[in-house]
């Protein structure tokens, strides 16, 4: 069984991670080591107790790979899809100073360095080795290797409750005389059977950067435990060489990218801290995953849709945390809420709110009594669509609705006798609906909820650009591009949108949540864009909860302004005879 990685990743794609259950599979296998010079029979630079593993000539220069390694320290997932993320608990930085020689240090201890990490709510069972070591760790290296940057960082793997948390030394180091910089990983584990299944069974690992020949090498330290030569008559195929290869690849793969210029073109954790959102995911994924998966009654893959709830309900969870004072002081709407996952574990974690969907789903009966309750069965239909208009309204304040009439068109039709050039004709069926009926249709959502209310959008379709409409607190993760008739459109991107000096695409999707983020700042709100570390290219986010100082433009207008919002009410019924879509 897989989970799909929520990592942030430059493409926006998602890799797979594992969910394990079983035994663990190997995902390199179709890496081929002997495509780099192998040098295990040559002596180290970095001293005899060292096994020289693999090297490769490379075109860039030393600030590259420092500044591409410095990178890899602080996102250790890039090289690996167990891990999570790496917590950076003590820094030192060694400056030389130009004039006096002398040499300065700058540390940094985090204030989180002597905390459990993932313990401040029940879960499983987490694994941790030695985590009270949290002093830098020297290993016997070539003593003409000057410490530049010293690290320990906290590895999180993605499921502790299997792979054990661990805090690891990273040094980068320089040798003048040979011109080399040197960056070293050394797990605080003292025997080689406790190195966590993310690591290879050594010591150390250092990784070398030679200026002078233009050269790029591994080589493992071998514990005192083990056979000096253990890793020098190791087969390609063994996996501590193969992990040799990959981080050697990954290396060069990142300083040339720094050579080129490369820059992320996503940032992710812009409004919830990685750190918080990571942590509610693990503890959520642990306490709900299995059953949610085990109990799936929908023929839509569950590894998808329950993992990508489950991380969205870490980030809402983690976000309401920064703006409001308590769980009870607010209540959410989750409008197009699908199967109902979201709503169930929302309200499992003490949460209030419902869940509305013009169809029901089967995997709503397997929910828990109180939780079906919270799932409605209704289509959506926004206030201002069937209320009399403000200028109604003053005249007559004992008005409810505006009195229109839509007809919404039925699937059977009816021929009659016509004339004789046309003895037959069809005639399309319709029913009608008035503004006061639909009012007090129990099928139809009107979006009128306490003030108190936060509305969710996940990947709600015709609803997307109508939630920042509605004045509530809101998220809208958007998915397929509808207008505010509920009809398929395209919108354009829109270039420098809320003051942006980039571009993130030209894509239909990216210009449907420009759309949405646009409306959202006409309707006068602060908006954040957030890009969720979920299992779907759909996963930019538009978050308004704090409103702006400019004055707003009327629903009515931004309306008018969209070609108006004829068909909503013939599109939205039309919902409920059709079958759910997948996603």
């Amino acid at each position: 069984m897989t989970e799909a990685e929520i990592t942030s990743t430059s493409s926006q794609l998602t890799k797979h991670d594992a969910w394990r259950s079983g035994p663990r599979q190997n995902t390199d296998a179709t890496l081929n080591p002997n495509e780099l010079p192998n040098i295990r029979g040559i002596p180290s630079p970095l001293g005899d107790e060292w096994s020289g593993l693999f090297e490769s000539k490379v075109e860039f220069k030393e600030e590259h790979f420092v500044k591409a390694m410095k990178n890899l320290i602080n996102s250790p997932n890039i090289n690996s899809t167990v891990i999570l993320r790496a917590d950076i608990l003590r820094q030192n930085s060694y400056k030389k100073d130009e004039t006096s020689g002398a040499t300065n240090i700058e540390t940094f201890v985090s204030s989180n360095i002597d905390e459990e990490p993932l313990l401040t709510e029940p879960c499983e069972t987490v694994l941790t080795r030695n985590l009270n070591d949290t002093e830098i760790r020297n290993v016997t290296i070539n003593p003409d290797f000057k410490p530049e940057f010293e690290y320990v960082r906290r590895m999180i793997p993605r499921n502790p409750s299997k792979d054990y948390i661990i805090n690891q030394t990273c040094l980068v180091m320089k040798n003048e005389k040979t011109e080399s910089t040197l960056v070293l990983y050394t797990p605080h584990i003292n025997d080689p059977e406790e190195v966590p299944f993310y690591l290879p069974p050594a010591s150390s690992i250092g990784i070398l950067f030679n200026a002078r020949d233009s050269t790029l090498s591994i080589a493992y330290l071998p514990f005192e435990t083990q056979s000096k030569d253990l890793f020098k008559t190791m087969a390609p195929s063994a996996r501590p060489i193969r992990i040799a290869y990959r981080l050697l690849g990954t290396a060069m793969k990142h300083s040339r990218g720094v050579m080129n210029g490369y820059t992320k073109r996503v940032n992710h954790d812009q409004v919830v801290p990685k750190q918080l959102f990571q942590d509610r995911y693990i503890l959520l994924k642990q306490k709900y995953a299995k059953l949610l998966v085990d109990s799936w009654c929908e023929s839509t893959d569950p590894r998808k849709h329950v993992f990508e709830d489950i991380a969205i309900a870490a980030f809402l969870i983690e976000f309401w945390n920064l703006i409001y004072p308590s769980k009870n002081s607010f209540e959410f709407r989750d409008l197009g809420c699908g199967n109902g996952i979201l709503v169930y574990i929302l309200t499992m974690e003490g949460y209030r709110g419902e869940g509305i969907d013009a169809r029901s789903r089967k995997s709503w009966e397997s929910f828990p009594e109180n939780i079906q309750q919270c799932l409605k069965e209704q289509v959506i239909v926004p206030s201002i669509l069937l209320r009399p208009h403000p200028a109604q309204y003053a005249q007559n304040p004992a008005v409810t609705d505006n009195g229109q009439v839509w007809k919404v068109p039925i699937q059977d039709k009816v021929q009659h006798q016509g004339n004789v050039k046309n003895p037959t004709k069809t005639i399309q069926l319709v029913e009608c609906y008035t503004s006061e009926e639909l009012l007090c249709d129990p099928r139809i959502n009107i979006t009128e909820y306490p003030p108190n209310t936060f509305i969710i959008g996940n990947h709600s379709d015709e609803l997307s650009c109508w939630i920042p409409l509605l004045g509530y607190p809101f998220i809208v993760i958007p998915c397929c591009s509808h207008n505010l008739n509920g009809d398929k459109t395209r919108y354009p991107v829109i270039k420098g949108l809320n003051g942006r000096s980039y571009q993130e695409g030209n894509s239909t999707y990216q210009g449907l949540v420009d759309r949405v983020e646009y409306l959202a700042m006409l309707s006068g709100w602060n908006v954040e864009r957030e890009m969720l570390r979920i299992p779907s290219t759909r996963n930019s986010a538009v978050i308004g909860y704090q409103r702006n100082s400019f004055a707003p433009k009327s629903n009515y207008e931004i309306i008018a302004m969209e070609g108006g919002a004829n068909r909503w009410i013939e599109n939205t019924i039309s919902l409920m005879k059709k079958k759910p879509r997948d996603h």
